[in-house]
């Protein structure tokens, strides 16, 4: 079975040094909505569970009755969400990768294999995105604008010259799961200009 963590374990790093990724555009499931709680607003608990359990339900291919093209076991990406501070709050969205031979009719067939009560069809999308060019650490528990994780990374794009894309968004990838506590590691990404330099190590994908 492949497994992210196993295979993919520089862009999935657990290491506090920051390291630079470069993801070019992969498939995602997607969910937006607003938080006043960040990781423990109920709204975000509400589309992060239901996006999860469509990319669930897609990783179980033919067993799910979902007839995958070339289907290989593998283990579901994780959730990530950037975030996107606003007056009252901040904006989310959750990004769930996918694997290259998952498409649009393989979520389709999840959709009508997969029974919620709390959410409409239409707030779980399935969209082409791509990360870009981003530096990144990791935090343990919830991730607050005095995190350490973030003061690393804004240290390091001043101190090696870099320009921060958008200076009121961020990145979160949870690879210990949803929901967070205090013990939990979640990584977190700036997207970067890096003005030419080259990124030692970075991850192209």
């Amino acid at each position: 079975m492949f497994n992210w963590e196993t295979f993919e374990p520089d862009e999935y790093s657990r290491n506090p040094e920051p390291s630079y990724v470069d993801l070019t555009t992969r498939s995602y499931v997607t969910a937006e909505g607003h938080a006043t709680k960040h990781t423990d607003d109920s709204n975000f608990l509400r589309l992060a569970g239901a996006a999860a359990e469509v990319a669930q339900t897609i990783s179980g291919g033919p067993d799910k009755g979902i007839p995958v093209e070339g289907f290989k076991a593998y283990r579901p990406y994780p959730v990530q969400a950037v975030w996107t501070k606003t007056s009252d709050g901040e904006d989310f969205k959750i990004w769930i990768k996918q694997p290259l031979f998952i498409n649009e009719k393989d979520f389709d067939a999840a959709l009508t294999r997969t029974d919620f009560s709390d959410f409409n069809l239409g707030e779980i999308k399935f969209e082409h995105l791509a990360e870009g060019i981003e530096i990144q650490t990791v935090n343990t528990g919830t991730v607050t604008p005095d995190s350490e994780a973030l003061k690393v990374l804004t240290d390091t794009i001043q101190k090696k010259g870099f320009k921060r894309l958008q200076d009121d968004q961020h990145r979160e990838v949870y690879i210990d799961g949803v929901p967070i506590d205090s013990g939990k590691l979640i990584l977190v990404r700036l997207a970067i200009d890096a003005n030419g330099q080259e990124l030692p190590g970075i991850v192209h994908n």
